[in-house]
């Protein structure tokens, strides 16, 4: 116990750390993961730095030196962009098992996964738009409270945070930018 400068109450005891004197030093042996995008965040921090989300109050021990064997995912999804003004279509797989859409902005440094900049002209389509996320052979969309909203099959405007199936054909509207989600099995080797 030690006396905080009164001479009557105690004070908290400080420690001497033998990290960093900028502040504590980030171990790479105790992280938190996050329970939506499953990022992998520092141990100091309390929230997630690729979705915002509380992070949990205990920490996940990682075990870096034993290997897992991965296997494929058995089903890839694709997202096919319908352009209007001349009658296009472009294909942009679904590459992770996490991806964020959203619209690029070099001054806000937002870079997501699925850029739709280039498709959305009006600017309807939020920084941090959605989040797909594949899971055990399936997909979910997440709206991340996004300016414009995210409407699926033209009537269901998705209430935000609350994770949504994802069909093959669904039509999916990223605030005025028009899409159709698809699935196809990947073949296992």
């Amino acid at each position: 116990m030690t006396l905080d400068g009164t001479g009557d109450r105690p004070g908290p005891a400080h420690k001497a750390s033998g990290g960093s004197i900028y502040g504590a030093v980030r171990s790479d042996e105790s992280a938190r993961l996050c329970g939506r995008c499953f990022a992998r965040n520092y141990s100091g921090e309390t929230y997630c730095k690729m979705c915002g989300e509380p992070l949990p109050a205990e920490i996940a021990q990682l075990d870096e030196s034993a290997t897992h064997r991965l296997e494929a995912p058995s089903v890839r999804g694709c997202l096919t962009v319908h352009i209007e003004r001349d009658g296009s279509e472009i294909d942009l797989p679904l590459d992770a098992d996490v991806v964020l859409v959203g619209r690029a902005s070099v001054t806000d440094g937002v870079y997501p996964d699925m850029d739709l900049a280039p498709f959305d002209h009006g600017n309807f389509v939020s920084r941090r738009h959605a989040f797909i996320v594949r899971r055990h052979g399936s997909f979910i969309i997440e709206d991340l409270e996004s300016t414009n909203g995210t409407s699926l099959n033209g009537s269901q405007r998705l209430v935000p945070h609350a994770p949504t199936p994802l069909r093959h054909g669904d039509k999916i509207m990223f605030g005025q930018t028009k899409v159709t989600f698809s699935t196809e099995a990947v073949p296992q080797d």
